[in-house]
């Protein structure tokens, strides 16, 4: 007699009888492994219960279960009749008919009886509906099936889904009402990931990709704070909250933080969203920009955070489709596109000319395309941390902040440091952040806070060292291009100043990382006098070895005040 294949899950080994296609034993097997029982691990679930296993194939995930967890009682669906009679001589071997039941059904959108199913011509054992890119051109059957209003009414505490093709139109006949318990796979749009919030726990896959949408562990509410850091921008707060509303479900709040305005911007919020329930007002003693996002972070308890300056705006569903992403992904940031703007008489023109990521491989997620940005990307481009969805988890873990003491260019640390550590960024390109360009931005006023950019610098330094960096090159790449702006439009009188300081760092940077980092770095950008200066530095420092403490040291022309005092004790 030949003996039965036997499957281990839940902590049992169960001998099964099978349809002899081996794909629908390994893929049953993988399912197991990488799905099935990883969810459940983490979940803890009731001593009794309905069990739903939607697509049950020969019961591979059902009978281990209903083993495993006596107290609950298993409903089987399975259409395809190979399937459905193992599924069957299983239940019956076992002597499990007292609690798991099987029906040969599926479940399809709009069925009354029977509807077409596809079999992969690859794959026999796969139904489906109409998915060309997995069926191989395989031929529609009519199978028994009822529609999905169906399932619902069987309200059970657990599903299992593996309904090809069908996920969506099944999660959204529950209207909000999912089951305690949701596993199973995606196969093609990527429901949304709203449905795992509340007191759903959720464990879906989306197939073919290693993405998948999962209850996030630890205390914090499921959704997203869009943090907006608001000073005297009566203008254009209203513009930018409701471009944020714009498609965006429950889960998202905007937390506006009022920076001690003088110009009625809170009234204008309160005149605009008075009675809306996702646009929350704090206000504080003015503290900057970055003591703003800051506060707005500290009165957030969600699980994923984004932050926009107050004249800026997104396309509609900006950060809801951005979110998606990261929470598929499940990495620690991921961001959308990004298009500055300036305004024109007759409304938004461009103001520079979209960036080019054309080189990077892309992948479908749904309908759209995503794609990977490597950190040296991210810290070598231009700052535009507004544009991203962070898991707070990772951020507090690494306890990446803006530093509150910073008047401007405090984005520029944030981006480094969550650069680094994100390692891969996910990325879409079909949405945007909208970054609005004009003469009042402090980043253009050519004064001392151009300095601000050489004490963030500086704080990367020792934060890398502290923390171990592997690769200190591309923070040097971006600090030569941000010296090369930052000159170009300084005023006059400080470009002196500012080399100093520039060269001053630099040769610290080469104190702690050797000449290694040479290769980095892009000299011929600056004035021939940043060379001279740092000749100068290193001739200061003759005789002293290399180390780690150089990234403790500074002076004058790294901090703003100190520069201030300094020229005026100069004047």
């Amino acid at each position: 007699m030949t003996s039965l294949p036997v499957f281990r899950a839940f902590g049992r080994d169960v001998a099964l009888e099978t349809t002899g296609d081996s794909f629908l034993e390994e893929d049953s097997r993988w399912r197991l492994r990488d799905i099935y029982e990883p969810a459940l691990a983490l979940w803890p679930l009731p001593a009794t219960g309905h069990a739903i296993d939607l697509g049950a194939g020969f019961g591979a995930f059902a009978l281990p279960f209903a083993l495993a967890f006596p107290g609950w009682r298993v409903t089987c669906l399975e259409p395809e009749a190979a399937a459905f009679a193992a599924l069957r001589a299983n239940i019956e071997r076992l002597d499990l008919g007292a609690r798991v039941s099987a029906e040969r059904l599926a479940v399809v959108p709009g069925a009354r009886g029977a509807a077409p199913l596809i079999r992969s011509r690859k794959r026999p054992a796969f139904l489906s509906a109409d998915i060309p890119h997995w069926q191989g051109g395989g031929l529609a059957e009519a199978l028994p099936a009822v529609p999905p209003e169906a399932l619902v009414a069987r309200a059970p505490d657990l599903l299992k889904l593996t309904a090809p093709g069908h996920e969506s139109a099944i999660l959204a006949a529950f209207d909000g009402a999912l089951p305690r318990f949701l596993l199973g796979e995606a196969w093609t749009d990527p429901p949304r990931s709203q449905l795992a919030g509340g007191d759903t726990r959720v464990h879906l896959p989306f197939a073919g990709s290693p993405w998948r949408l999962q209850t996030a562990p630890g205390g914090r509410r499921r959704g997203l704070d869009v943090v907006v850091a608001m000073y005297n921008s009566a203008a254009t707060i209203a513009d930018c909250v409701s471009s944020v509303l714009d498609g965006a479900p429950a889960d998202l709040r905007v937390l506006v933080v009022d920076d001690g305005s003088t110009d009625g911007s809170a009234s204008t919020l309160r005149d605009s969203f008075a009675d809306h329930p996702q646009v929350h007002l704090l206000q504080k003693e003015n503290g900057g920009c970055a003591s703003a996002r800051n506060w707005g972070r500290m009165h957030s308890d969600a699980e994923h955070l984004a932050f926009i300056d107050a004249d800026d705006m997104v396309e509609p569903g900006f950060y809801p489709e951005v979110l998606e992403i990261a929470r598929y992904s499940g990495r620690p940031m991921a961001q959308g596109g990004f298009r500055p703007f300036r305004d024109g008489p007759d409304g938004p023109l461009p103001a520079a000319p979209p960036e080019d990521v054309s080189h990077l491989p892309r992948r479908p997620f749904g309908k759209a395309e995503v794609f990977d940005i490597p950190w040296p990307e991210v810290v070598t481009g231009q700052p535009t941390i507004w544009r991203r969805v962070y898991r707070r988890d990772f951020l507090d873990a690494r306890a990446i902040w803006f530093p509150d003491h910073i008047r401007a260019f405090d984005d520029q640390i944030f981006q480094l440091v969550t650069g680094y550590h994100a390692g891969l960024i996910p990325a879409r390109d079909d949405v945007h952040y909208l970054y609005r360009q004009h003469a009042g931005q402090d980043i253009r006023q050519g004064d001392e806070r151009a300095h601000y950019s050489l004490e963030m610098y500086r704080l990367v330094l020792r934060r890398a060292v502290t923390e171990g960096w592997s690769d200190f090159g591309p923070v040097v790449t971006s600090y030569f291009s941000t010296l090369a702006w930052s000159h170009a439009g300084l005023r006059d009188d400080l470009r002196g100043d500012f080399l100093r300081g520039a060269a001053e760092l630099w040769t610290y940077m080469r104190r702690v990382w050797g000449p290694g980092i040479d290769r980095a770095a892009r000299p011929d950008l600056l004035p021939e006098a940043f060379a001279r200066h740092a000749a100068q530095m290193e001739r200061q420092l003759a005789g002293l070895g290399d180390g780690y403490v150089f990234g403790w040291l500074d002076g004058p022309a790294l901090h703003v005040d100190m520069l201030r005092a300094d020229r005026r004790m100069r004047a």
